[in-house]
């Protein structure tokens, strides 16, 4: 393994560790531009999705995606029971899985195109 590999495992920790940090927080007004927070859980899972790619670059994708397909589900439902002030929403749920989707299926459609 390389030192790259490592660094990325480590560094999709530190970002499972800071989505959960925020995601199961009380609850904080936003405001803002209407529909960010979908944009933000796209963008944290595609991330994620990322991460771990370059730090298990042997491991199925598919894993990769149900491991955060399942987190980003568990978090939403976590947000809906706990009294945080927060509620659970299956477009955030949704948002959370197209992220980690589409991070996945770009690194296949590019890194398999350059690993030949």
């Amino acid at each position: 393994m390389t030192k790259f590999s490592h660094l990325c495992k480590c560094l999709t920790f530190v970002a499972i560790a800071v989505v959960l940090l925020m995601s199961l927080r009380p609850s904080v007004s936003a405001g803002g531009m209407a529909h960010m927070d979908k944009i933000l859980h796209f963008g944290a899972y595609a991330v994620l999705s990322g991460l771990a790619r370059l730090g298990w670059p042997r491991l199925w994708g598919g894993w990769i995606f149900l491991g955060f397909a399942v987190l980003g589900a568990g978090i939403e439902i976590a947000q809906h029971t706990m009294n945080l002030g927060r509620t659970g929403s299956l477009a955030d749920a949704a948002a959370n899985i197209a992220g980690a989707a589409v991070a996945l299926i770009i690194f296949y459609l590019f890194w398999t195109r350059y690993q030949r």
